[in-house]
C-alpha cells in the first residue's frame, strides 16, 4: 500500500464526514425556510385593496422560492462532497448555480424595494382609546456582506458573483487538470 494513499483517505474520510454533518443541518434550514413559503400562499385580498397590499404576496413568493431552492442546491452541494466530487463537473456547476441564486435573489429584493417607496403600505387601521404599541428594534444585523449605495444593498449581489467567479476559476483549473493528465 502506497503510504500517501493513507494521509488522502483519511483527509476524504474528514470532509465526508464534515459534509454529511453541514448537509443535514442545511437541510433542517431548508426546512425552517420553508414555512414562511408556506404563509405566503394563505393571503387574502383586504377589503381595503391596494397595490402595495398585492406586491408583498407578489413578490414574496418567488423570493421564498429562491431562498428553498438555494437550500436546496447547498444541501446538493455537500452531497457531492460527502461522495468525494469535490473538483467534479456537477459540483462547480452546483456552486454556480448557488451564486446565480443570490444575485436573483437580490434583484428580486431590490425590486420588493423599489416598489415599497412607489407604493407605500396603507396606514395601519387607528387602534382603540387607551391601547399602545410597543415596536422594538434589533440591533443585531449581520453584515459580512453589507454595503449600501443609494439605499441599496449590494452584499448579496457581490457575494453571489464572487461565488460564480470562483466557480469559474475552479472548473478553469479542473480542465487544466484533465488536459495535464491526458498529455503524456
Amino acid at each position: 500500500m502506497n503510504p500517501e494513499t493513507k494521509p488522502c483517505s483519511a483527509r476524504l474520510q474528514r470532509i465526508q464526514l464534515v459534509s454529511r454533518i453541514v448537509r443535514y443541518a442545511v437541510l433542517g434550514c431548508l426546512v425552517l425556510a420553508i414555512v414562511p413559503f408556506l404563509f405566503c400562499f394563505w393571503w387574502t385580498p383586504s377589503p381595503s385593496w391596494s397595490v402595495s397590499y398585492l406586491l408583498h404576496p407578489l413578490l414574496m413568493i418567488p423570493m421564498q422560492a429562491v431562498l428553498c431552492l438555494w437550500y436546496w442546491k447547498l444541501a446538493k452541494l455537500f452531497h457531492f462532497y460527502e461522495r468525494g466530487l469535490i473538483f467534479a463537473a456537477e459540483t462547480i456547476r452546483c456552486i454556480q448555480t448557488l451564486g446565480v441564486l443570490c444575485v436573483v435573489n437580490w434583484l428580486l429584493l431590490s425590486a420588493y424595494n423599489v416598489l415599497g417607496r412607489i407604493f407605500p403600505p396603507p396606514p395601519p387601521p387607528a387602534l382603540p382609546p387607551h391601547v399602545t404599541v410597543t415596536f422594538v428594534e434589533s440591533s443585531f444585523r449581520m453584515g459580512f456582506f453589507t454595503f449600501s449605495i443609494a439605499g441599496f444593498n449590494l452584499g448579496l449581489l457581490l457575494a453571489g458573483i464572487i461565488i460564480v467567479i470562483i466557480a469559474w476559476i475552479m472548473d478553469e483549473g479542473r480542465k487544466i487538470q484533465e488536459e495535464q493528465e491526458l498529455t503524456v
